[in-house]
Order: C-alpha cells, then sequence, then structure tokens
C-alpha cells in the first residue's frame, strides 16, 4: 500500500462525514478446512463474532456487519442466495475488511471485486 493510499484510508476512516459507517466483515466459509459445510459454516460464524468484537473497539464509531447479519436464517440454502444476500448488504457499507484465507474464497473474491468497483475502502487483514 502506497503512502498516499494509507493517507486516503485513514481519512476515510477517521474523517467525519456526519453518520456511522458501516463495515463489512469478509471471512471464507466454503473455503475453509472444517469436514462438513455445517462444522465450515459455525466455524466462519465464530471468526465472525470475534472479529466483530475486536473492530467495534478498534472502529467505535463504525456499525459493523457480517454475511451472517443475513444469511445465519438460511440453513440450507443455495449458495448463490446467500452471496446474494451478502452482496447486497456489502453495497449498503463503506468499508470491508478481508479477514485472513480471503484470497482462496471465491465468496470474499467476488465481495472483494463488488467493493472494488463501488469505492469501499479495502482493509485487508494480511496487509495491517
Amino acid at each position: 500500500m502506497t503512502m498516499k493510499e494509507d493517507e486516503a484510508i485513514r481519512k476515510w476512516l477517521y474523517g467525519d462525514m456526519g453518520k456511522k459507517k458501516r463495515m463489512y466483515i469478509a471471512t471464507p466459509v466454503n473455503g475453509r478446512s472444517e469436514a462438513t459445510l455445517d462444522l465450515k459454516r459455525d466455524a466462519a460464524y465464530r471468526r465472525c463474532v470475534g472479529l466483530k468484537a475486536v473492530l467495534e473497539i478498534d472502529f467505535p464509531d463504525w456499525e459493523i456487519v457480517t454475511p451472517f447479519d443475513v444469511t445465519r436464517h438460511f440453513g440450507e440454502v443455495v449458495e448463490a442466495e446467500a452471496m446474494g444476500a451478502c452482496i447486497t448488504l456489502l453495497l449498503t457499507c463503506d468499508a470491508i475488511y478481508l479477514d485472513r484465507g480471503w484470497t482462496a474464497s471465491k465468496g470474499c473474491n467476488l465481495e472483494y471485486r463488488a467493493a472494488k468497483i463501488y469505492g469501499l475502502a479495502i482493509m485487508d487483514h494480511n496487509k495491517m
């Protein structure tokens, strides 16, 4: 990340725009090492809960949202439906936090591309 990009992100994160900003956590689900989809979802959910708690401390003026805010009740759902709900939630946000392992996840890569296309601030766990 260049110094100019870093300054732009800091201004975006800490600048006063008159409303509470939203940050979306993108974390791998299907790309996880757990044996079953249920175990993968549970592990991803627990990871999001932990990340959300940390990010709420680091960014107290931000609302932190996760994919599970819109998909937890789905149960057995078609992946395309879950991703549609996630992208819809993401597009209501000002920033995306890309969790570790995101580059190996199709869903996280889709979320990253959408965030980039729509000009959201991008925070990569691997670069922080």
